[in-house]
């Protein structure tokens, strides 16, 4: 997945007002601050340099995670009935590009509290976007929104501050709340505690958990997105590969229509592991409502078996008794 080229225009015309070594320094800094104090709610963006390297650095893969991720929703889920997107911790603007880029005449309300990751976004939009200044744990928009995203941000707050901040998602949404993070097994452990908050609130999780308990002990669930190492990130890791697998975990909410959080029973799977094919065989791994179970397909059909070989991680399949009924 790649950026579309006028915004790698615009960055490698801010790679160049850095330079290669002060951004290696920056991304650096910046790298070994996340490590140590995110999860805190400090500001960790502390100047117009922060937040260009963290755009330069951390864009692509934020856009190749939500580009993908929203893509999928869209054809699986049928996301496509929203006219309004809310975009908390709006950074740099990956999200927004990527909705402006899959919805038509949606209408943008973007916030961040980091003043400097709102101005680089105004600069890479032309100015078409002025997002305003938030904090999620402090208060919500006044005005609501079909859909709202909130991308690589919860982790980032201690879990009292997390809970508030979901609250306050909830709160301002019509339709749909997606949060995206980092696919760690902490990540995944601070996430799945916000799924009986938002029931309690009358939201449902629509994807990717197809059953009300996560049936994984002693393991924990991502997906991934190949997207491309930028040039700048690769001049500061002195890395020559052009792409990476970003790993990611995700809660897609949606509004129910009355208080009666609803059971996923529409006789779906999600493929919830890269496929593991050997010779003559593949073996699916997948998450149901029935608990998470594996499938293995052979040549011996050779249908199914070419099917499953293409099979993506984070696809949803249709069958009651078996995948490709």
């Amino acid at each position: 997945m790649i950026l579309p080229e006028i915004i790698r225009n615009k960055l490698d015309s801010l790679l160049l007002e850095i330079g290669g070594n002060k951004l290696k320094l920056i991304r650096e800094e910046l790298t070994e601050k996340y490590k140590l104090r995110s999860g805190t709610g400090e500001s960790l963006i502390n100047s117009e340099n922060d937040a260009i390297v963290y755009a330069l650095c951390r864009m692509p893969a934020t856009y190749g995670v939500l580009y993908s991720l929203v893509s999928e929703l869209i054809f699986e889920e049928k996301i496509n009935n929203i006219s309004s997107l809310t975009d908390i911790g709006s950074g740099t603007g990956a999200g927004y590009f990527v909705f402006k880029e899959l919805f038509d005449n949606l209408q943008f309300r973007l916030y961040d509290r980091e003043k400097n990751m709102r101005e680089v976004l105004v600069k890479l939009s032309d100015g078409e976007v002025k997002p305003e200044n938030l904090d999620i744990v402090l208060s919500k928009p006044s005005e609501k929104s079909d859909f709202v995203l909130c991308s690589y941000v919860l982790s980032e707050l201690s879990e009292n501050m997390r809970m508030k901040a979901f609250e306050n998602l909830l709160l301002c949404s019509n339709k749909y709340v997606l949060v995206v993070d980092t696919g760690t097994p902490k990540v995944y452990e601070e996430y799945l505690k916000l799924k009986p908050f938002a029931e309690a609130l009358g939201f449902r999780v629509k994807a990717p958990c197809m059953c009300d308990v996560c049936p994984l002990e002693n393991d924990y669930c991502q997906f991934y997105a190949r997207v491309e190492r930028s040039a700048a990130l690769r001049q500061s890791k002195s890395a020559s590969q052009t792409y990476e697998d970003e790993k990611y975990f995700y809660l897609l909410f949606e509004k129910c229509d009355n208080k009666t959080v609803q059971k996923n029973i529409d006789c779906k799977s999600r493929v919830i592991r890269r496929p593991v094919i050997k010779t003559n065989m593949c073996e699916l791994v997948l998450c149901t409502t029935n608990g998470v179970k594996k499938q293995v397909f052979t040549k011996k059909n050779k249908e199914q078996y070419k099917k499953a070989k293409k099979t993506k991680i984070n696809e949803l399949i249709k069958g009651n008794k078996g995948i490709y009924d």
